[in-house]
């Protein structure tokens, strides 16, 4: 009997028995897909929270660095006898910020004040000069004195003059 068991179980080993099919596994049920966030732009940066204590900050902005210059030039502008140097600082400081980029508004603001300065100044040039040489003239033709010529009144000295309207 032990052999027909050992045959038995030998035949067994050579010829298993066909097993039953295994159940295919259930397909699970279809979802629809996350909302993907929209692709932030290289401009704006997520926010940066505050660093907690003890961590260091976060870096700080990019400053212009001819913004001074910038103010400078502005103040200069301003002082009517130093409005050349204002101009000269005022330009100097805006191409220089120009060409890193940056916007100088000061440096535009002193050009913009030096440049109408100087235009006055020279207009008023142009209308002194040629009346202090008029004048100039006027008392060394007629000689040391008071001189009433017209409707002005000229005051010659040596080495200085005035002449007054009477209007």
């Amino acid at each position: 009997m032990t052999d027909e068991r050992t045959a038995a179980a030998a035949g067994a080993a050579e010829n298993p028995a066909p097993a039953a099919p295994a159940p295919a596994p259930a397909a699970p049920p279809a979802q629809p897909a996350p909302p993907v966030p929209p692709a932030q732009s290289a401009q704006s940066a997520p926010p940066i929270a505050p660093a907690p204590f003890g961590a260091p900050a976060a870096p700080a902005a990019v400053r212009n660095p001819y913004g001074t210059l910038g103010v400078i030039g502005f103040a200069l502008s301003l002082l009517g006898p130093l409005s050349i140097a204002g101009l000269v600082v005022s330009i100097v400081a805006l191409v220089q910020s120009k060409r890193r980029g940056f916007g100088n508004g000061f440096a535009l603001a002193g050009i913009i004040i030096a440049g109408v300065g100087l235009l006055v100044a020279a207009v008023v040039i142009a209308v002194a000069v040629p009346a202090l040489v008029d004048a100039a003239q006027t008392c060394a033709r007629l000689g040391d004195g008071v001189h009433q010529i017209g409707d002005a009144t000229y005051t010659c000295a040596p080495g200085s003059f005035s002449v007054h309207h009477d209007f």
